[in-house]
């Protein structure tokens, strides 16, 4: 039997994966990039349709307040609004990788879980239908992170991690338009880039080309900028963080104490 609330949608639909949600990381007392995170929200909830209850400054002001309410200086807050527009703020304890992934990289696997197509679904809204994430992750077994590739043999994303390659001196990564989720730390990676004058371009590549590269990262809000040495077992460049991930990381990090 089908039980309906005041709205036009089915109770059921709420358990299955109808939310929208924000990861976001606290330094020293202050939320990083908090209105790039919060426009995201608004535009995913949007795509599928749920009616936020909060104004823009609301939400910041009810997450600023938690903070301040837990005494939290470094912290993971998740910030997700179910169909029902329930607001739910989790704060914890950042997931603090070990410092000898960032000095000697990490090993990453392409996976056979194809990527979501963009016609069919809205892989550029951060929600709680994550099945095909969870498939992928199933996949990379001891590796540090699986990459997925679209239907047409393209690199799109990891599944919790935007990707990036070094290439003959530019930095590329995946466009938008092949249906990844627009990051808020690769974007900021992209104006860094430009900043330090790193020639970037926004555009399909393959798994051969990832092979060959000589630097490849991850980035996402939890591992900042993850360098990876290994591919497939196929090692990058000279097996070791390159120069362009690290002034970019360095450049990352002094971001983060602007905070």
């Amino acid at each position: 039997m089908l039980s309906y609330l005041n709205c036009k949608y089915p109770i059921e639909i709420f358990d299955f994966g109808y939310n929208v949600f924000e990861s976001m990381r606290v330094y020293r007392g202050r939320i990083f990039c908090l209105d790039e995170h919060i426009k995201r929200l608004e535009e995913s909830a949007k795509s599928i349709q749920i009616k936020l209850a909060y104004s823009r400054e609301e939400l910041k002001r009810k997450i600023l307040e938690e903070i301040k309410k837990k005494k939290i200086r470094d912290a993971y807050v998740r910030l997700s609004i179910n169909g029902k527009g329930k607001l739910e703020i989790i704060l914890r304890p950042p997931r603090i990788y070990p410092e000898e992934f960032y000095k000697k990289g990490v090993k990453v696997i392409t996976v056979p879980t194809i990527k979501e197509s963009i016609s069919s679904t809205f892989p550029q809204t951060k929600t709680g239908n994550f099945l095909n994430g969870i498939f992928a992750f199933l996949e990379k077994n001891d590796s540090f992170e699986a990459i997925l590739l679209n239907r047409d043999g393209f690199i799109t994303e990891g599944t919790v991690s935007n990707i990036f390659m070094v290439k003959d001196e530019i930095l590329f990564t995946s466009p938008l338009y092949l249906g990844i989720l627009p990051g808020i730390t690769r974007r900021l990676v992209l104006k860094i880039a430009e900043s330090i004058n790193i020639l970037v371009k926004e555009a399909p590549f393959t798994r051969h080309e990832l092979y060959n590269a000589q630097e490849v990262f991850l980035t996402n809000t939890s591992i900042e900028i993850m360098p990876v040495i290994s591919v497939d077992n196929r090692i990058i460049g000279q097996g070791y963080p390159g120069k362009t991930t690290q002034l970019i990381y360095e450049a990352f990090r002094k971001l983060t104490l602007k905070t």
